[in-house]
């Protein structure tokens, strides 16, 4: 597989740079879900094999014109339209580089007009796919929830012709793509993160769960085909970074329920625990007459990570007491668009909180004297050339103690972190190490930007513009490798002594035991019980664990972090047996027919779990009683916990 270029960080070359000048963010244009995967597995010392590229997104084409100003980038390498992009972000749109000169008995003629007519082409609403399965409506019935939505050949042409389609349409207008299924929700009148389709016909609300290009890529300054509906946050990102105009956005509150006009449907915002902003969406909408008429529920989950708020949620979890009568009912989700990102047994990463601590403790306990008499990276040496992490702490200091050591001591010498984000994303690292060590955080113009208008006062009191003061830089994630971190370092030398780097990624998980899951394990092989209990799927991590990657020094460090925003594999599991729902829709990696049957006999086997041994109780540490809880066992109907 040949992949993308990396990007590397541009050095500043003079004092002044150091505060005036702009690093590139690189602000995807491509299908990011696939490009992020891809650069991660491999800047994480990953190897690719045919089954892991089975497992990521297909679908890696540039866009052929700029989302800000529109500017044609068809033909230009991804780091020219990157640049290009990054700078109109910024609000200093570059020049597109020039081309050759065609000669004019070669060169077509085209009309200046051609760029309104291509975005009136894109206005004219086409037909999404066909529904696969609203012929057989589900209703109770034998059989999981993912198994009536794949069954029969209607179901499985769907998605080789939503496949085919997306493949087909590869640096294609809008005005030439067919919205896939999964994107539509049928008969509601409603697209969700189905913007490079342009306008899709009978829909009369488009809904943006978050800020990330992968989602609202298409969604432009001339954006006119419906109203956006989105978070505060996302709604002012779009605004401020697109330009598209406000009359387009709707703005949401959260846990509030909201009419969508034109639909019949009503639509409550809860929190997705993935990036600021983040959204998920539940609609609802009577589907018969009277007055009690039956409800059709549909959850769409965006990209989420998900946790016990969420299968606790009074609007979705799976027994209610009626306000009326005081009884307890049932509630059920008839369809769940799932966010199956990381639905392999191969990816079964800590908790959150687990790992923003452990890079805290990390940079608290570091000295920032590369050449200290007990430094780790010596002590590695004698020891093989082992770099676990372990090694990188003096034996004498703690976590508490040693990060102010050199503060005390008026020393020049400061260590300086270097936070791999997204455009939005991950900024709980950086906050938590920042606290750590007493720092602020250096943003870039651009970036300080969009930090401001995330809504979260802790980060914004910590932001600074001046790379010197602040020992936590944030940076693109992409561009975060041993040897730019070596670069970046040299450039601050006078200031600071020693640099670490993280990269913070689910694809950088590597089990403990060395001993990974392959991705076709079968689900038959491997008990629910051991996935809901075993200490191999609920890892948990400290910064003994981290490990230095290929090309670190004693001077320049750079991690892999198991930290992500999207549900582990093991969390996924935990949060459709926790949950009455019907029919499960996955909308990540449905490109490959491989990566279709794995994820089906997965969702299949945990439905059909939930429905003989009945549904699991979240437990919380701190919160559930160790002694007395009961554990899920898979014994008929009975149900039980399982800690989150």
């Amino acid at each position: 597989m040949s992949s993308p270029r990396l990007l590397r960080m541009k050095l500043l070359p003079t004092q002044a740079h150091l505060y005036g000048k702009k690093t590139r963010r690189t602000h995807n244009l491509m299908s990011s879900a696939a490009l992020k995967a891809r650069l991660e597995a491999e800047e994480a010392g990953a190897i690719l094999s045919e089954e892991f590229i089975d497992d990521l997104p297909d679908d890696t084409a540039m866009t052929e014109s700029c989302p800000i100003c529109d500017g044609n980038l068809t033909g230009l390498s991804a780091d020219d339209a990157t640049r290009h992009v990054n700078s109109c972000l910024d609000g200093n749109p570059t020049p597109l580089p020039k081309r050759p000169r065609t000669p004019p008995n070669e060169a077509p003629k085209v009309d200046s007009s051609e760029m309104s007519k291509r975005f009136a082409r894109a206005a004219v609403p086409r037909p999404a796919q066909s529904d696969p399965f609203s012929q057989s409506k589900s209703g109770g019935g034998a059989g999981s929830a993912f198994s009536k939505l794949m069954s029969g050949n209607a179901e499985d042409s769907a998605w080789a012709n939503a496949a085919a389609a997306e493949h087909a349409s590869r640096g294609r207008p809008a005005y030439e793509r067919t919205c896939p299924f999964y994107k539509s929700i049928p008969n509601y009148n409603i697209c969700v993160d189905a913007f490079r389709y342009g306008a899709v016909q009978g829909c009369e609300a488009y809904f943006l769960s978050h800020f990330h290009s992968d989602h609202y890529i298409g969604l432009t300054a001339s954006w006119k085909h419906g109203p956006i509906y989105c978070s505060k946050v996302t709604g002012s990102l779009v605004k401020q970074q697109l330009r598209t105009a406000s009359k387009w956005v709707v703005e949401l509150e959260f846990e509030k329920t909201y009419p969508v006009p034109g639909t019949g449907a009503t639509v409550t915002m809860i929190p997705a625990n993935h990036c600021p902003g983040s959204s998920l969406f539940l609609f609802q909408k009577p589907m018969s007459n009277g007055p009690n008429p039956r409800m059709s529920r549909i959850l769409h989950c965006g990209d989420f990570r998900a946790c016990p708020d969420h299968v606790g949620h009074p609007l979705l979890k799976p027994d209610v007491v009626d306000s009326i009568t005081g009884k307890t009912k049932q509630q059920s989700i008839n369809t769940c668009y799932l966010d199956t990102t990381y639905l392999n047994p191969r990816y079964s990463f800590p908790p959150q909180d687990d790992v923003i601590k452990a890079c805290a403790d990390l940079c608290a306990s570091m000295s920032a004297d590369p050449n200290c008499k007990d430094d780790v990276w010596e002590r590695s040496q004698r020891e093989n050339g082992a770099q676990a992490v372990s090694k990188y702490f003096q034996s004498d200091k703690d976590p508490a103690t040693a990060a102010s050591a050199d503060a005390r001591a008026g020393t020049k010498q400061r260590l300086l972190v270097v936070c791999g984000t997204y455009s939005i994303g991950k900024e709980r690292i950086c906050i938590a190490i920042a606290q750590a060590l007493g720092s602020k955080i250096f943003a870039t113009p651009g970036k300080m930007r969009i930090c401001q208008q995330l809504d979260d006062p802790e980060l914004s009191s910590l932001l600074t513009s001046n790379p010197i003061e602040a020992q936590v830089h944030m940076q693109s994630l992409m561009e975060i490798r041993a040897e730019t971190l070596h670069d970046y370092l040299t450039t601050y030398k006078p200031h600071f002594s020693r640099i670490v780097g993280f990269r913070p990624s689910g694809w950088n998980f590597r089990p403990s035991n060395g001993k990974a899951v392959g991705a076709n394990t079968s689900p038959s092989s491997i008990p629910t019980q051991q996935i809901l209990h075993g200490k191999g799927w609920r890892t948990r991590f400290g910064y003994k664990d981290f490990v230095a990657q290929r090309g670190s020094t004693k001077e320049s460090m750079c991690f892999g972090v198991p930290y992500s925003e999207h549900s582990s594999f093991r969390e996924l599991a935990m949060f459709l047996m926790s949950l009455r729902i019907e029919k499960v829709i996955p909308t990540v990696n449905v490109g490959s027919e491989q990566s279709r049957k794995r994820m089906r006999a997965w969702i299949d086997r945990w439905t059909a779990e939930r429905r003989r041994g009945g549904l699991m109780i979240p437990l919380i540490e701190g919160k559930d009683d160790e002694e007395s809880a009961e554990l899920w066992e898979g014994k008929s109907g009975k149900g039980g916990g399982a800690w989150w």
